[in-house]
Protein backbone atom coordinates (compact mmCIF):
# COMPACT_ATOMS: atom_id res chain seq x y z
CA UNK A 1 0.00 0.00 0.00
CA UNK A 2 1.14 3.51 -1.26
CA UNK A 3 2.15 6.04 1.78
CA UNK A 4 -0.69 8.68 1.56
CA UNK A 5 0.68 11.82 0.85
CA UNK A 6 -0.57 15.23 3.00
CA UNK A 7 0.78 18.49 1.62
CA UNK A 8 1.01 21.15 4.41
CA UNK A 9 -0.85 24.49 3.48
CA UNK A 10 1.88 27.97 3.14
CA UNK A 11 0.80 28.55 6.55
CA UNK A 12 0.56 24.96 7.86
CA UNK A 13 3.49 23.59 10.23
CA UNK A 14 4.02 19.70 9.82
CA UNK A 15 6.29 17.12 10.91
CA UNK A 16 9.04 14.96 9.27
CA UNK A 17 11.49 12.85 10.12
CA UNK A 18 15.30 13.23 9.92
CA UNK A 19 17.12 9.71 9.23
CA UNK A 20 20.64 8.41 8.63
CA UNK A 21 22.01 6.55 5.47
CA UNK A 22 21.67 3.56 7.71
CA UNK A 23 17.61 4.56 8.25
CA UNK A 24 18.02 5.17 11.87
CA UNK A 25 16.09 8.05 12.93
CA UNK A 26 17.58 11.06 14.35
CA UNK A 27 14.98 13.19 15.30
CA UNK A 28 11.38 13.92 14.43
CA UNK A 29 11.12 17.91 13.30
CA UNK A 30 8.17 20.33 12.69
CA UNK A 31 9.06 22.74 9.78
CA UNK A 32 7.30 25.53 7.77
CA UNK A 33 7.10 24.87 4.13
CA UNK A 34 8.75 28.13 3.29
CA UNK A 35 11.70 27.19 5.52
CA UNK A 36 14.72 26.15 2.92
CA UNK A 37 16.59 23.52 2.61
CA UNK A 38 19.54 25.20 3.76
CA UNK A 39 17.71 26.93 6.99
CA UNK A 40 16.62 23.04 7.80
CA UNK A 41 20.31 21.90 7.17
CA UNK A 42 21.59 24.22 9.89
CA UNK A 43 18.60 23.37 12.69
CA UNK A 44 19.74 19.62 12.12
CA UNK A 45 23.13 20.66 12.31
CA UNK A 46 22.08 22.84 15.74
CA UNK A 47 20.30 19.73 17.09
CA UNK A 48 23.12 17.48 16.77
CA UNK A 49 25.56 19.69 18.13
CA UNK A 50 27.56 19.54 15.40
CA UNK A 51 27.74 23.06 13.15
CA UNK A 52 31.10 22.07 12.04
CA UNK A 53 29.69 19.20 10.15
CA UNK A 54 29.26 19.85 6.29
CA UNK A 55 25.46 17.98 5.55
CA UNK A 56 24.07 17.00 2.69
CA UNK A 57 19.79 16.61 2.63
CA UNK A 58 18.71 14.13 0.60
CA UNK A 59 14.69 13.35 -0.63
CA UNK A 60 13.25 11.10 -3.06
CA UNK A 61 16.83 9.67 -4.14
CA UNK A 62 17.89 13.43 -4.84
CA UNK A 63 19.82 15.85 -3.45
CA UNK A 64 18.24 18.83 -2.16
CA UNK A 65 18.85 22.41 -3.15
CA UNK A 66 19.77 24.28 -0.06
CA UNK A 67 18.03 27.45 -2.00
CA UNK A 68 14.65 25.35 -2.08
CA UNK A 69 11.75 26.00 -0.03
CA UNK A 70 10.54 22.79 1.69
CA UNK A 71 6.89 22.77 -0.53
CA UNK A 72 8.97 23.37 -3.63
CA UNK A 73 11.12 20.30 -2.62
CA UNK A 74 8.38 18.17 -2.29
CA UNK A 75 8.02 17.34 1.44
CA UNK A 76 4.92 16.63 3.43
CA UNK A 77 3.48 15.34 6.44
CA UNK A 78 5.40 12.41 7.36
CA UNK A 79 8.14 12.22 5.10
CA UNK A 80 11.74 11.03 5.80
CA UNK A 81 14.46 13.04 4.83
CA UNK A 82 17.76 11.59 4.41
CA UNK A 83 21.11 13.76 6.39
CA UNK A 84 23.92 12.79 4.76
CA UNK A 85 27.75 13.44 6.02
CA UNK A 86 30.03 15.08 2.96
CA UNK A 87 32.35 14.29 1.81
CA UNK A 88 32.18 10.84 3.00
CA UNK A 89 33.41 7.94 1.17
CA UNK A 90 30.93 4.59 0.93
CA UNK A 91 31.66 0.98 -0.49
CA UNK A 92 29.41 -1.12 -1.70
CA UNK A 93 29.37 -5.16 -1.60
CA UNK A 94 27.13 -7.31 -3.93
CA UNK A 95 26.90 -11.37 -2.57
CA UNK A 96 26.10 -14.26 -3.98
CA UNK A 97 22.73 -14.83 -1.85
CA UNK A 98 21.61 -12.05 -2.93
CA UNK A 99 22.30 -9.33 -0.29
CA UNK A 100 24.16 -5.59 -0.94
CA UNK A 101 25.51 -4.05 2.22
CA UNK A 102 26.90 -0.57 1.99
CA UNK A 103 29.69 0.30 3.91
CA UNK A 104 31.18 3.84 4.86
CA UNK A 105 34.89 2.88 3.94
CA UNK A 106 35.89 5.61 6.74
CA UNK A 107 34.27 3.63 10.13
CA UNK A 108 34.21 0.51 8.22
CA UNK A 109 30.34 0.04 9.15
CA UNK A 110 27.78 -1.06 7.19
CA UNK A 111 25.66 1.71 6.51
CA UNK A 112 22.68 -0.10 4.85
CA UNK A 113 21.46 -3.49 3.66
CA UNK A 114 19.63 -4.41 0.82
CA UNK A 115 18.06 -7.75 2.10
CA UNK A 116 15.33 -9.90 0.23
CA UNK A 117 14.86 -7.40 -2.27
CA UNK A 118 15.73 -9.78 -5.03
CA UNK A 119 15.61 -14.08 -4.99
CA UNK A 120 19.40 -14.33 -7.03
CA UNK A 121 22.72 -13.86 -6.73
CA UNK A 122 23.56 -10.22 -7.01
CA UNK A 123 26.79 -10.44 -9.57
CA UNK A 124 27.26 -6.70 -10.82
CA UNK A 125 27.14 -3.28 -9.10
CA UNK A 126 27.75 -0.08 -9.81
CA UNK A 127 27.05 3.75 -7.99
CA UNK A 128 25.44 5.91 -10.01
CA UNK A 129 27.34 9.44 -10.44
CA UNK A 130 25.46 10.78 -8.02
CA UNK A 131 26.15 8.46 -5.52
CA UNK A 132 22.68 8.09 -4.76
CA UNK A 133 21.74 5.34 -6.02
CA UNK A 134 23.03 1.69 -6.94
CA UNK A 135 22.27 -0.20 -10.01
CA UNK A 136 22.40 -4.48 -9.37
CA UNK A 137 22.96 -7.11 -12.08
CA UNK A 138 21.40 -10.74 -10.70
CA UNK A 139 21.97 -14.10 -11.72
CA UNK A 140 17.99 -13.90 -12.54
CA UNK A 141 18.32 -11.80 -15.46
CA UNK A 142 16.63 -8.82 -13.11
CA UNK A 143 18.20 -5.42 -13.37
CA UNK A 144 17.66 -2.50 -10.86
CA UNK A 145 18.10 1.10 -9.72
CA UNK A 146 17.87 1.25 -5.76
CA UNK A 147 17.69 4.08 -3.44
CA UNK A 148 21.18 4.52 -1.39
CA UNK A 149 19.08 6.51 1.29
CA UNK A 150 16.04 4.52 1.41
CA UNK A 151 16.75 1.40 0.09
CA UNK A 152 13.81 1.05 -2.19
CA UNK A 153 13.75 0.07 -5.85
CA UNK A 154 13.36 2.78 -8.43
CA UNK A 155 12.99 1.15 -11.39
CA UNK A 156 13.89 -1.93 -13.27
CA UNK A 157 15.39 -2.67 -16.75
CA UNK A 158 13.99 -5.48 -18.60
CA UNK A 159 15.15 -7.16 -21.48
CA UNK A 160 17.62 -9.36 -20.75
CA UNK A 161 16.20 -13.04 -20.55
CA UNK A 162 19.49 -14.63 -18.65
CA UNK A 163 21.98 -13.79 -15.80
CA UNK A 164 23.39 -10.48 -15.77
CA UNK A 165 27.52 -10.35 -14.96
CA UNK A 166 28.31 -6.58 -15.80
CA UNK A 167 26.42 -3.50 -15.42
CA UNK A 168 27.80 0.24 -15.57
CA UNK A 169 27.05 3.81 -15.47
CA UNK A 170 27.69 6.20 -18.01
CA UNK A 171 30.00 8.82 -16.12
CA UNK A 172 27.77 11.79 -17.79
CA UNK A 173 24.24 9.99 -15.74
CA UNK A 174 22.41 10.01 -18.74
CA UNK A 175 23.06 5.84 -19.22
CA UNK A 176 23.86 2.97 -18.22
CA UNK A 177 24.71 -0.71 -20.04
CA UNK A 178 24.61 -4.12 -19.10
CA UNK A 179 26.19 -7.10 -20.34
CA UNK A 180 24.92 -10.69 -20.30
CA UNK A 181 25.08 -14.74 -20.43
CA UNK A 182 22.45 -13.87 -23.49
CA UNK A 183 25.22 -13.01 -25.28
CA UNK A 184 24.22 -9.53 -25.42
CA UNK A 185 25.10 -6.01 -24.22
CA UNK A 186 22.80 -3.18 -23.58
CA UNK A 187 22.32 0.50 -23.17
CA UNK A 188 19.61 2.30 -21.40
CA UNK A 189 18.18 5.58 -20.46
CA UNK A 190 19.31 5.72 -17.03
CA UNK A 191 16.16 8.00 -16.10
CA UNK A 192 13.69 6.43 -18.13
CA UNK A 193 14.51 2.77 -17.89
CA UNK A 194 14.19 2.57 -22.23
CA UNK A 195 16.72 0.34 -24.03
CA UNK A 196 18.47 2.43 -26.52
CA UNK A 197 21.08 0.08 -28.11
CA UNK A 198 20.98 -3.91 -28.38
CA UNK A 199 24.97 -4.66 -29.21
CA UNK A 200 25.10 -8.40 -30.68
CA UNK A 201 28.48 -10.16 -31.81
CA UNK A 202 30.09 -12.00 -28.99
CA UNK A 203 29.70 -15.87 -29.05
CA UNK A 204 29.55 -16.33 -25.34
CA UNK A 205 28.21 -14.57 -22.58
CA UNK A 206 29.24 -11.30 -21.67
CA UNK A 207 31.56 -11.02 -18.36
CA UNK A 208 32.38 -7.65 -18.05
CA UNK A 209 31.60 -3.92 -19.42
CA UNK A 210 32.55 -0.28 -19.29
CA UNK A 211 32.59 2.86 -20.03
CA UNK A 212 34.73 5.45 -21.84
CA UNK A 213 35.48 8.49 -19.83
CA UNK A 214 33.43 10.28 -22.80
CA UNK A 215 30.14 8.12 -22.22
CA UNK A 216 30.41 7.86 -26.21
CA UNK A 217 31.58 4.13 -26.40
CA UNK A 218 31.17 0.92 -24.41
CA UNK A 219 34.45 -2.33 -23.87
CA UNK A 220 32.73 -5.68 -23.48
CA UNK A 221 34.74 -9.12 -22.88
CA UNK A 222 33.31 -12.06 -23.56
CA UNK A 223 33.82 -15.62 -22.92
CA UNK A 224 34.89 -16.48 -26.43
CA UNK A 225 37.66 -14.92 -25.29
CA UNK A 226 37.14 -11.32 -27.52
CA UNK A 227 36.80 -7.80 -26.86
CA UNK A 228 34.21 -5.69 -28.54
CA UNK A 229 34.31 -1.68 -28.53
CA UNK A 230 31.13 -0.57 -29.21
CA UNK A 231 29.78 2.77 -30.26
CA UNK A 232 26.84 4.10 -28.45
CA UNK A 233 26.13 7.59 -30.56
CA UNK A 234 26.71 5.40 -33.94
CA UNK A 235 29.64 8.55 -34.98
CA UNK A 236 32.46 5.90 -34.67
CA UNK A 237 32.96 2.04 -36.13
CA UNK A 238 32.68 -0.65 -34.00
CA UNK A 239 36.19 -2.84 -33.14
CA UNK A 240 36.92 -6.00 -32.57
CA UNK A 241 40.14 -7.21 -30.52
CA UNK A 242 41.01 -10.15 -30.02
CA UNK A 243 44.67 -11.95 -28.46
CA UNK A 244 43.78 -14.13 -25.40
CA UNK A 245 43.15 -17.71 -25.30
CA UNK A 246 40.97 -17.71 -22.49
CA UNK A 247 37.83 -16.31 -21.17
CA UNK A 248 37.78 -12.65 -20.59
CA UNK A 249 36.76 -11.88 -16.76
CA UNK A 250 37.36 -8.33 -16.51
CA UNK A 251 37.92 -4.95 -18.42
CA UNK A 252 38.72 -1.27 -17.46
CA UNK A 253 39.25 2.09 -19.47
CA UNK A 254 42.28 4.82 -18.48
CA UNK A 255 40.69 7.29 -16.71
CA UNK A 256 42.36 9.09 -19.95
CA UNK A 257 40.24 7.40 -22.42
CA UNK A 258 42.85 6.26 -24.57
CA UNK A 259 43.45 2.81 -23.64
CA UNK A 260 41.39 -0.25 -22.63
CA UNK A 261 42.82 -3.05 -20.56
CA UNK A 262 41.25 -7.01 -20.42
CA UNK A 263 42.15 -9.83 -17.74
CA UNK A 264 41.50 -13.08 -18.67
CA UNK A 265 41.34 -16.79 -17.46
CA UNK A 266 44.63 -17.53 -19.39
CA UNK A 267 46.08 -15.25 -17.03
CA UNK A 268 47.23 -12.33 -19.34
CA UNK A 269 46.56 -8.57 -18.83
CA UNK A 270 46.55 -6.79 -22.14
CA UNK A 271 46.20 -2.79 -22.96
CA UNK A 272 44.80 -1.91 -26.16
CA UNK A 273 44.32 1.37 -27.69
CA UNK A 274 41.00 2.56 -28.29
CA UNK A 275 41.64 2.22 -31.87
CA UNK A 276 42.26 -1.29 -31.65
CA UNK A 277 45.60 -2.08 -31.59
CA UNK A 278 47.36 -4.09 -28.84
CA UNK A 279 50.19 -1.63 -27.16
CA UNK A 280 51.50 -4.02 -24.35
CA UNK A 281 50.86 -6.76 -22.48
CA UNK A 282 51.72 -7.49 -18.28
CA UNK A 283 53.65 -10.28 -17.10
CA UNK A 284 51.91 -12.98 -16.45
CA UNK A 285 51.00 -13.53 -12.50
CA UNK A 286 50.77 -17.10 -13.16
CA UNK A 287 46.97 -17.36 -12.28
CA UNK A 288 44.14 -16.34 -13.49
CA UNK A 289 42.84 -12.85 -14.02
CA UNK A 290 39.03 -12.31 -12.68
CA UNK A 291 39.54 -8.17 -11.67
CA UNK A 292 41.08 -5.15 -13.10
CA UNK A 293 40.64 -1.44 -11.83
CA UNK A 294 42.81 1.70 -12.68
CA UNK A 295 43.70 4.33 -10.46
CA UNK A 296 42.31 7.79 -11.04
CA UNK A 297 45.42 9.27 -12.41
CA UNK A 298 45.92 6.39 -14.32
CA UNK A 299 49.25 5.81 -13.30
CA UNK A 300 48.66 2.00 -11.62
CA UNK A 301 46.99 -0.97 -12.34
CA UNK A 302 45.54 -2.92 -9.86
CA UNK A 303 44.79 -6.44 -11.03
CA UNK A 304 43.19 -9.68 -8.82
CA UNK A 305 43.39 -13.03 -9.44
CA UNK A 306 42.65 -16.83 -8.14
CA UNK A 307 45.84 -16.88 -6.23
CA UNK A 308 44.35 -14.82 -3.84
CA UNK A 309 46.48 -12.01 -4.43
CA UNK A 310 45.70 -8.25 -6.17
CA UNK A 311 49.42 -6.77 -7.72
CA UNK A 312 49.47 -3.12 -8.45
CA UNK A 313 51.14 -2.19 -11.52
CA UNK A 314 53.04 0.79 -12.53
CA UNK A 315 51.66 1.49 -16.39
CA UNK A 316 54.32 4.06 -17.08
CA UNK A 317 56.92 0.81 -16.28
CA UNK A 318 55.09 -2.19 -16.87
CA UNK A 319 56.57 -3.15 -13.34
CA UNK A 320 54.58 -4.59 -10.25
CA UNK A 321 55.25 -2.14 -7.52
CA UNK A 322 52.87 -3.88 -4.86
CA UNK A 323 51.12 -7.36 -4.14
CA UNK A 324 48.97 -7.62 -1.34
CA UNK A 325 48.05 -11.31 0.02
CA UNK A 326 44.43 -10.14 0.44
CA UNK A 327 43.02 -13.54 1.55
CA UNK A 328 46.44 -13.54 4.09
CA UNK A 329 47.82 -16.31 2.38
CA UNK A 330 45.02 -18.59 1.28
CA UNK A 331 43.91 -19.40 -2.26
CA UNK A 332 40.65 -17.90 -3.08
CA UNK A 333 39.60 -15.72 -6.12
CA UNK A 334 39.72 -12.16 -5.92
CA UNK A 335 36.40 -11.50 -7.99
CA UNK A 336 36.43 -7.97 -7.44
CA UNK A 337 38.95 -4.28 -7.00
CA UNK A 338 38.52 -0.89 -7.14
CA UNK A 339 40.62 2.34 -6.31
CA UNK A 340 38.45 5.09 -3.96
CA UNK A 341 38.23 8.26 -6.15
CA UNK A 342 40.82 9.40 -4.25
CA UNK A 343 43.10 6.19 -5.24
CA UNK A 344 44.79 6.40 -1.66
CA UNK A 345 42.81 3.26 -1.12
CA UNK A 346 41.84 -0.15 -2.70
CA UNK A 347 38.83 -2.27 -2.14
CA UNK A 348 39.00 -6.12 -2.63
CA UNK A 349 36.15 -7.86 -2.56
CA UNK A 350 36.68 -12.55 -2.49
CA UNK A 351 35.29 -15.60 -3.21
CA UNK A 352 35.63 -16.64 0.40
CA UNK A 353 33.96 -13.44 1.68
CA UNK A 354 36.34 -11.61 2.69
CA UNK A 355 35.76 -7.68 1.85
CA UNK A 356 38.74 -5.59 3.06
CA UNK A 357 40.24 -2.19 2.33
CA UNK A 358 43.75 -1.50 1.87
CA UNK A 359 46.26 1.50 1.40
CA UNK A 360 47.10 1.33 -2.19
CA UNK A 361 50.86 2.81 -1.89
CA UNK A 362 51.67 0.73 1.27
CA UNK A 363 49.08 -2.82 1.33
CA UNK A 364 48.38 -1.75 4.77
CA UNK A 365 45.13 -3.41 5.50
CA UNK A 366 42.63 -0.32 6.99
CA UNK A 367 39.40 -1.84 7.12
CA UNK A 368 38.28 -5.61 7.50
CA UNK A 369 34.60 -5.47 6.85
CA UNK A 370 32.79 -7.99 8.73
CA UNK A 371 31.88 -11.05 6.42
CA UNK A 372 27.95 -11.61 5.74
CA UNK A 373 26.91 -15.02 7.04
CA UNK A 374 23.29 -15.49 5.62
CA UNK A 375 20.73 -17.39 8.41
CA UNK A 376 21.02 -20.83 9.07
CA UNK A 377 24.81 -20.90 7.16
CA UNK A 378 27.53 -21.62 8.78
CA UNK A 379 30.43 -20.33 6.13
CA UNK A 380 30.33 -16.42 4.20
CA UNK A 381 29.03 -15.56 1.52
CA UNK A 382 31.22 -14.64 -1.09
CA UNK A 383 31.73 -11.22 -2.74
CA UNK A 384 30.94 -10.79 -6.69
CA UNK A 385 31.33 -7.16 -6.74
CA UNK A 386 32.77 -3.92 -5.41
CA UNK A 387 32.53 -0.44 -6.06
CA UNK A 388 33.57 3.17 -4.38
CA UNK A 389 31.43 6.19 -4.11
CA UNK A 390 32.48 9.35 -2.66
CA UNK A 391 28.70 9.92 -1.64
CA UNK A 392 26.01 11.78 -3.07
CA UNK A 393 27.44 15.48 -5.24
CA UNK A 394 25.26 19.12 -3.79
CA UNK A 395 23.79 20.79 -6.55
CA UNK A 396 24.73 23.73 -7.87
CA UNK A 397 22.84 26.51 -5.74
CA UNK A 398 19.07 26.83 -7.90
CA UNK A 399 20.05 24.40 -10.05
CA UNK A 400 17.20 22.17 -9.18
CA UNK A 401 14.73 25.17 -9.39
CA UNK A 402 16.19 25.72 -12.80
CA UNK A 403 15.21 21.97 -14.09
CA UNK A 404 11.40 22.34 -12.63
CA UNK A 405 11.20 25.48 -14.01
CA UNK A 406 12.32 23.93 -17.99
CA UNK A 407 10.12 21.04 -17.34
CA UNK A 408 7.18 23.48 -16.16
CA UNK A 409 7.90 25.50 -19.50
CA UNK A 410 8.33 22.33 -21.92
CA UNK A 411 4.98 20.52 -20.60
CA UNK A 412 3.03 23.77 -20.81
CA UNK A 413 4.17 23.73 -24.53
CA UNK A 414 3.49 20.51 -25.31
Amino acid sequence: MSEEKHNPREDELFMITIIRMNGIPLAKMKVHPEQTVGELTHAIKVAAQATELDLLLAFDSEVLDVDEMLHEAGLYEGCSVTAIRFPELFIAATYDDGVTKIWSAESGECERTLAGSVDAAVTAVSFAPTGLSLILGCMDGAVGLWSVPTGNLIREYQGHGAPIFAVAASPNGKLMATGSSDRTAMVWDFNTGRCLKVFNGHRGSINCLAFAPDSKSVGSGSEDATLKLWSVDGKTRDINMSGHQGSIQAVAFSPQGKALSSGSLDGNVKVWSVKGHLDWSLPSPGCSVCALGYSPDGMNLAVGGTDGNCRIWSVGTGSNILTIECNFGYPGNIKSVAFSPAGTLLATGSQDGSLNIWSSQTGQLKHQMQAHVPDGQLRPSGVFAVAFSAGPVPPQPGARLNQKKKANQMSSVN
